[in-house]
């Protein structure tokens, strides 16, 4: 009898685990959240898992705990450079204007930044475009006060005048912008610089390459949902964001999401057009100590996905 349950036992099929997708609040990955709400994406097959900052996402895909992450490309850099084999299956989009270092309305310039407190989260894509803010204005880091804090914190930092500016994003820029904050300056200063990645480990991608095919395919399924019906899009995903359609319209004005088409030229090394981004993030990453020492951005680039993808559109 024991020997008949052990044989049975061995023969019942093993329940696969969804694809564990890690995310943060961004209006340009809610594209993934739009093809969920449609019924393009299986939940049986991919899970997004939400978190409120950079940081915890990155910890946790570090930690194992997701397959599968949303970032920004200085945080593919790090992952590679710390041995976790991250590879690049889409670009997701390039913020014009989506990132932005705000201020209070007595700073009203960038040199007046000298001397102040301003808030950042450590780590993150937003170091570089504080680094470009300063350096046009002539300054350096130790001309201010660095207040390194998460995303979800900084509007209430502002609002309880620990800092007198912000290094952001959407939705935050504009909810610091409600409470009287103005812009310095913004990601459309620095024209295909800030890109934000979906990233997949390579084990991940050996072992379940159709789920990130569906995955691929659930992601440009809502994006023609969001450019041929956008008020219906806008619409469905404005709640997970607290933000009116309205305003969320606005936000996706300063974003542009890749197309099928140009996703494969992105991901073709060597004639990628994001290495060049990817080698003057790099430089910038070494001589701030982001990055202890070179890494090979064009490995980073997986676009077999892409490639199968085409063959089925």
């Amino acid at each position: 009898m024991l020997s008949l349950l052990v044989l049975v036992s061995a023969c019942a099929p093993v329940e696969e685990q969804p694809l564990r997708v890690g995310t943060f609040l961004w209006p340009g990955s809610e594209p993934l959240f739009l093809a969920r709400d449609l019924g393009y994406l299986d939940d049986g097959s991919i899970r997004l898992v939400e978190y409120s900052s950079l940081g915890e996402v990155d910890r946790d895909f570090r930690n194992g705990r997701i397959d599968a992450v949303s970032v920004t490309l200085d945080m593919a850099l790090q992952l590679q450079q710390q041995g976790f084999e991250p590879r690049i299956v889409l670009v997701m989009d390039y913020s014009h204007g989506a990132d932005a270092l705000l201020a209070r309305p007595e700073v009203r310039r960038l040199e007046e930044l000298r001397g102040r407190r301003v808030a950042v989260e450590a780590r993150s894509v937003s170091t570089y475009l504080l680094g470009q803010a300063l350096a046009k204005a002539g300054l350096s880091p130790s001309d201010i006060e660095i207040r390194p804090l998460p995303s979800d914190q900084h509007e209430h930092a502002y609002a309880s005048g620990q800092v007198d500016a912000v290094v952001t994003f959407e939705p935050f820029v504009s909810r610091l912008r409600a409470r009287g904050a103005h812009e310095l300056f913004d990601s459309s200063h620095l024209p295909g610089e800030l890109v934000d990645l979906l990233v997949v480990r390579e084990d991940v991608l050996e072992e379940s390459p159709e789920r990130v095919r569906h995955m691929l395919q659930a992601w440009f399924q809502a994006l023609r949902h969001l450019a041929e019906h956008p008020a219906d899009a806008v619409t469905r995903m404005s709640p997970r964001l607290d933000t009116s359609p309205e305003e969320l319209a606005s936000m996706l004005e300063l974003l542009r999401h890749p197309t099928l088409e140009e996703n494969h030229a992105l991901l073709h090394p060597p004639s990628s057009p994001l290495l060049g981004p990817a080698h003057r993030l790099q430089g910038f990453m070494l001589e701030r100590g982001l990055l202890e020492e070179p890494v090979r951005p064009e490995r980073l680039l997986d676009v077999r996905s892409l490639e199968v993808l085409e063959e089925v559109r």
